[in-house]
Protein backbone atom coordinates (compact mmCIF):
# COMPACT_ATOMS: atom_id res chain seq x y z
CA UNK A 1 0.00 0.00 0.00
CA UNK A 2 1.67 3.21 -1.18
CA UNK A 3 1.50 6.68 0.42
CA UNK A 4 -1.32 7.95 -1.81
CA UNK A 5 -3.49 4.93 -0.97
CA UNK A 6 -2.76 5.43 2.72
CA UNK A 7 -3.78 9.10 2.55
CA UNK A 8 -7.01 8.25 0.72
CA UNK A 9 -7.75 5.54 3.29
CA UNK A 10 -7.16 7.91 6.21
CA UNK A 11 -9.37 10.60 4.64
CA UNK A 12 -12.08 7.99 4.04
CA UNK A 13 -11.96 6.88 7.68
CA UNK A 14 -12.18 10.46 8.93
CA UNK A 15 -15.19 11.22 6.72
CA UNK A 16 -16.93 7.98 7.64
CA UNK A 17 -16.29 8.41 11.37
CA UNK A 18 -17.97 11.82 11.21
CA UNK A 19 -20.88 10.31 9.29
CA UNK A 20 -21.20 7.39 11.71
CA UNK A 21 -21.31 9.87 14.60
CA UNK A 22 -24.41 11.42 13.04
CA UNK A 23 -25.94 7.95 12.69
CA UNK A 24 -25.08 7.02 16.29
CA UNK A 25 -26.66 10.18 17.70
CA UNK A 26 -29.76 9.58 15.60
CA UNK A 27 -30.04 5.98 16.83
CA UNK A 28 -29.61 6.96 20.48
CA UNK A 29 -32.10 9.83 20.28
CA UNK A 30 -34.72 7.78 18.43
CA UNK A 31 -34.28 4.89 20.91
CA UNK A 32 -34.89 7.24 23.82
CA UNK A 33 -38.05 8.65 22.24
CA UNK A 34 -39.24 5.18 21.21
CA UNK A 35 -39.12 4.12 24.86
CA UNK A 36 -41.13 7.16 25.96
CA UNK A 37 -43.84 7.47 23.32
CA UNK A 38 -46.83 5.46 22.18
CA UNK A 39 -49.09 4.92 19.19
CA UNK A 40 -48.11 6.34 15.80
CA UNK A 41 -45.24 8.32 17.33
CA UNK A 42 -43.76 5.12 18.73
CA UNK A 43 -43.91 3.50 15.28
CA UNK A 44 -42.18 6.51 13.72
CA UNK A 45 -39.40 6.54 16.32
CA UNK A 46 -38.99 2.79 15.91
CA UNK A 47 -38.47 3.21 12.15
CA UNK A 48 -35.89 5.96 12.71
CA UNK A 49 -34.13 3.97 15.44
CA UNK A 50 -33.89 0.68 13.53
CA UNK A 51 -32.94 2.55 10.36
CA UNK A 52 -30.04 4.29 12.09
CA UNK A 53 -28.79 1.07 13.69
CA UNK A 54 -28.70 -0.91 10.44
CA UNK A 55 -27.13 1.98 8.50
CA UNK A 56 -24.38 2.15 11.14
CA UNK A 57 -23.74 -1.59 10.84
CA UNK A 58 -23.84 -1.58 7.04
CA UNK A 59 -21.55 1.39 6.50
CA UNK A 60 -19.09 0.26 9.19
CA UNK A 61 -18.78 -3.18 7.58
CA UNK A 62 -18.42 -1.54 4.17
CA UNK A 63 -15.64 0.68 5.52
CA UNK A 64 -13.81 -2.27 7.09
CA UNK A 65 -14.20 -4.28 3.89
CA UNK A 66 -12.77 -1.45 1.81
CA UNK A 67 -9.85 -1.13 4.21
CA UNK A 68 -9.06 -4.86 3.98
CA UNK A 69 -9.28 -4.65 0.19
CA UNK A 70 -6.87 -1.70 0.09
CA UNK A 71 -4.46 -3.37 2.52
CA UNK A 72 -4.39 -6.71 0.68
CA UNK A 73 -4.48 -5.18 -2.80
CA UNK A 74 -7.35 -7.53 -3.63
CA UNK A 75 -10.74 -6.07 -4.69
CA UNK A 76 -12.65 -8.84 -2.88
CA UNK A 77 -10.93 -8.25 0.48
CA UNK A 78 -10.15 -11.93 1.26
CA UNK A 79 -9.84 -12.97 4.91
CA UNK A 80 -8.84 -16.51 6.01
CA UNK A 81 -11.58 -17.98 8.23
CA UNK A 82 -11.53 -21.54 9.53
CA UNK A 83 -9.40 -22.78 6.67
CA UNK A 84 -11.44 -21.05 3.97
CA UNK A 85 -11.21 -17.66 2.30
CA UNK A 86 -14.04 -15.31 3.21
CA UNK A 87 -14.37 -12.43 0.76
CA UNK A 88 -15.12 -9.76 3.33
CA UNK A 89 -15.42 -6.77 1.00
CA UNK A 90 -17.71 -8.65 -1.38
CA UNK A 91 -19.99 -9.59 1.50
CA UNK A 92 -19.87 -6.11 3.06
CA UNK A 93 -20.94 -4.48 -0.21
CA UNK A 94 -23.84 -6.90 -0.60
CA UNK A 95 -24.83 -6.32 3.03
CA UNK A 96 -24.58 -2.51 2.83
CA UNK A 97 -26.74 -2.48 -0.28
CA UNK A 98 -29.34 -4.65 1.51
CA UNK A 99 -29.19 -2.28 4.49
CA UNK A 100 -30.13 0.75 2.42
CA UNK A 101 -32.94 -1.14 0.70
CA UNK A 102 -34.34 -1.94 4.16
CA UNK A 103 -33.68 1.63 5.33
CA UNK A 104 -35.90 3.19 2.68
CA UNK A 105 -38.51 0.48 3.26
CA UNK A 106 -38.64 1.74 6.87
CA UNK A 107 -39.26 5.22 5.48
CA UNK A 108 -42.30 3.85 3.66
CA UNK A 109 -43.59 2.58 7.02
CA UNK A 110 -42.76 5.92 8.65
CA UNK A 111 -44.78 7.83 6.03
CA UNK A 112 -47.75 5.47 6.33
CA UNK A 113 -47.72 5.74 10.14
CA UNK A 114 -47.33 9.52 10.21
CA UNK A 115 -49.60 10.68 7.44
CA UNK A 116 -52.07 7.87 6.68
CA UNK A 117 -53.10 6.38 10.04
CA UNK A 118 -51.27 3.16 9.17
CA UNK A 119 -53.25 2.61 5.97
CA UNK A 120 -51.27 1.56 2.88
CA UNK A 121 -52.42 3.21 -0.32
CA UNK A 122 -51.69 1.99 -3.86
CA UNK A 123 -48.57 4.15 -4.09
CA UNK A 124 -47.18 2.58 -0.90
CA UNK A 125 -48.00 -0.95 -2.02
CA UNK A 126 -46.14 -0.43 -5.30
CA UNK A 127 -43.05 1.02 -3.64
CA UNK A 128 -43.08 -1.73 -0.98
CA UNK A 129 -43.40 -4.38 -3.69
CA UNK A 130 -40.38 -2.95 -5.52
CA UNK A 131 -38.44 -2.90 -2.23
CA UNK A 132 -39.23 -6.57 -1.54
CA UNK A 133 -38.22 -7.46 -5.11
CA UNK A 134 -34.90 -5.66 -4.63
CA UNK A 135 -34.29 -7.61 -1.40
CA UNK A 136 -35.10 -10.91 -3.08
CA UNK A 137 -32.71 -10.17 -5.92
CA UNK A 138 -29.80 -9.29 -3.62
CA UNK A 139 -30.20 -12.02 -0.97
CA UNK A 140 -28.63 -14.78 -3.14
CA UNK A 141 -25.42 -12.77 -2.89
CA UNK A 142 -25.63 -11.80 0.79
CA UNK A 143 -26.39 -15.17 2.36
CA UNK A 144 -23.83 -17.37 0.55
CA UNK A 145 -21.07 -14.84 1.20
CA UNK A 146 -22.08 -14.59 4.85
CA UNK A 147 -21.97 -18.37 5.28
CA UNK A 148 -18.86 -18.82 3.15
CA UNK A 149 -20.71 -21.20 0.80
CA UNK A 150 -19.61 -19.45 -2.36
CA UNK A 151 -18.72 -15.97 -3.58
CA UNK A 152 -20.78 -13.92 -5.98
CA UNK A 153 -19.13 -11.00 -7.70
CA UNK A 154 -20.87 -7.81 -6.61
CA UNK A 155 -21.41 -5.51 -9.56
CA UNK A 156 -21.90 -1.86 -8.66
CA UNK A 157 -23.69 -0.82 -11.79
CA UNK A 158 -26.79 1.15 -12.63
CA UNK A 159 -28.13 -1.83 -14.59
CA UNK A 160 -27.83 -4.33 -11.70
CA UNK A 161 -31.49 -5.35 -11.04
CA UNK A 162 -31.50 -4.69 -7.29
CA UNK A 163 -29.85 -1.29 -7.75
CA UNK A 164 -32.29 -0.29 -10.49
CA UNK A 165 -35.22 -1.24 -8.25
CA UNK A 166 -33.61 0.52 -5.28
CA UNK A 167 -33.29 3.78 -7.22
CA UNK A 168 -36.90 3.55 -8.42
CA UNK A 169 -38.60 2.74 -5.12
CA UNK A 170 -36.19 4.90 -3.13
CA UNK A 171 -36.91 7.84 -5.41
CA UNK A 172 -40.65 7.22 -5.04
CA UNK A 173 -40.30 7.15 -1.25
CA UNK A 174 -38.27 10.35 -1.05
CA UNK A 175 -40.65 12.09 -3.46
CA UNK A 176 -43.61 11.15 -1.28
CA UNK A 177 -41.84 12.19 1.93
CA UNK A 178 -41.12 15.64 0.51
CA UNK A 179 -44.69 15.97 -0.78
CA UNK A 180 -46.30 14.89 2.50
CA UNK A 181 -44.08 17.16 4.59
CA UNK A 182 -44.71 20.14 2.32
CA UNK A 183 -48.48 19.58 2.37
CA UNK A 184 -48.54 19.25 6.18
CA UNK A 185 -46.34 22.30 6.59
CA UNK A 186 -48.75 24.37 4.50
CA UNK A 187 -51.78 23.17 6.46
CA UNK A 188 -50.64 22.95 10.09
CA UNK A 189 -50.58 25.86 12.54
CA UNK A 190 -49.06 24.09 15.55
CA UNK A 191 -45.46 25.33 15.98
CA UNK A 192 -44.09 21.91 16.97
CA UNK A 193 -45.63 20.08 14.05
CA UNK A 194 -44.57 22.82 11.64
CA UNK A 195 -40.99 22.59 12.89
CA UNK A 196 -40.99 18.82 12.46
CA UNK A 197 -42.50 18.97 8.99
CA UNK A 198 -39.97 21.60 7.93
CA UNK A 199 -37.19 19.29 9.18
CA UNK A 200 -38.69 16.31 7.36
CA UNK A 201 -38.91 18.38 4.18
CA UNK A 202 -35.22 19.31 4.47
CA UNK A 203 -34.28 15.72 5.24
CA UNK A 204 -36.17 14.65 2.13
CA UNK A 205 -34.21 17.16 0.07
CA UNK A 206 -30.99 15.72 1.52
CA UNK A 207 -32.08 12.21 0.57
CA UNK A 208 -32.98 13.42 -2.93
CA UNK A 209 -29.48 14.84 -3.46
CA UNK A 210 -27.94 11.63 -2.11
CA UNK A 211 -29.84 9.68 -4.77
CA UNK A 212 -28.71 12.16 -7.42
CA UNK A 213 -25.04 11.75 -6.50
CA UNK A 214 -25.47 7.98 -6.22
CA UNK A 215 -27.03 7.82 -9.69
CA UNK A 216 -24.32 10.04 -11.21
CA UNK A 217 -21.59 7.96 -9.61
CA UNK A 218 -22.91 4.64 -10.89
CA UNK A 219 -23.76 6.02 -14.32
CA UNK A 220 -20.39 7.70 -14.93
CA UNK A 221 -17.98 5.29 -13.24
CA UNK A 222 -17.85 3.03 -16.34
CA UNK A 223 -16.48 6.05 -18.20
CA UNK A 224 -13.95 7.03 -15.54
CA UNK A 225 -13.53 5.60 -12.04
CA UNK A 226 -12.87 9.11 -10.71
CA UNK A 227 -16.62 9.73 -10.94
CA UNK A 228 -16.84 7.44 -7.91
CA UNK A 229 -15.91 10.60 -5.99
CA UNK A 230 -19.59 11.56 -6.24
CA UNK A 231 -20.00 9.23 -3.24
CA UNK A 232 -18.38 11.98 -1.12
CA UNK A 233 -21.10 14.62 -1.69
CA UNK A 234 -23.60 11.76 -1.32
CA UNK A 235 -22.31 11.23 2.21
CA UNK A 236 -22.56 14.96 2.97
CA UNK A 237 -26.15 14.93 1.69
CA UNK A 238 -26.91 12.16 4.19
CA UNK A 239 -25.25 14.15 6.97
CA UNK A 240 -27.49 17.11 6.09
CA UNK A 241 -30.57 14.87 6.22
CA UNK A 242 -29.63 13.23 9.52
CA UNK A 243 -28.81 16.57 11.11
CA UNK A 244 -32.36 17.79 10.45
CA UNK A 245 -33.86 14.47 11.54
CA UNK A 246 -32.02 14.63 14.86
CA UNK A 247 -32.56 18.32 15.59
CA UNK A 248 -35.95 18.95 14.02
CA UNK A 249 -37.82 15.62 14.10
CA UNK A 250 -36.56 13.36 16.90
CA UNK A 251 -35.48 15.85 19.58
CA UNK A 252 -38.79 17.81 19.75
CA UNK A 253 -40.98 14.68 20.03
CA UNK A 254 -43.10 14.97 23.19
CA UNK A 255 -42.72 12.16 25.72
CA UNK A 256 -45.54 10.30 27.47
CA UNK A 257 -44.76 11.94 30.82
CA UNK A 258 -45.77 15.22 29.24
CA UNK A 259 -49.04 16.25 27.69
CA UNK A 260 -49.33 14.28 24.44
CA UNK A 261 -49.21 16.30 21.30
CA UNK A 262 -52.06 15.81 18.83
CA UNK A 263 -50.78 15.00 15.37
CA UNK A 264 -53.67 15.94 13.14
CA UNK A 265 -51.93 15.64 9.81
CA UNK A 266 -52.50 11.95 9.10
CA UNK A 267 -54.38 12.59 5.87
CA UNK A 268 -51.75 14.77 4.22
CA UNK A 269 -51.92 14.81 0.47
CA UNK A 270 -48.98 13.37 -1.39
CA UNK A 271 -47.93 13.28 -5.03
CA UNK A 272 -49.48 10.30 -6.73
Amino acid sequence: MDTSQMMILIATWVLMMVWLCFVSVSAAAAWKKWNRTQGALRVQMCCLWIGSVIVFAGDLLHLIGGTISTYTGNPTGPVPVAGTVFEFRTFSMFFDALVFIVYYTLWILFIVARYQQGIFQSYDKISTGLAVAAMVLILPGVIPNALGIYSVNYIIAIWAPHITLFIIFGGMTVYKLIGCARAALARESDPLIRAQEAALFRAGIGFAFSFLFFFLSLSLMPINELFGMFMIPKTFAYMFAFYHLIKGVIAPVPETNKKPHSFSHHNAQYPA
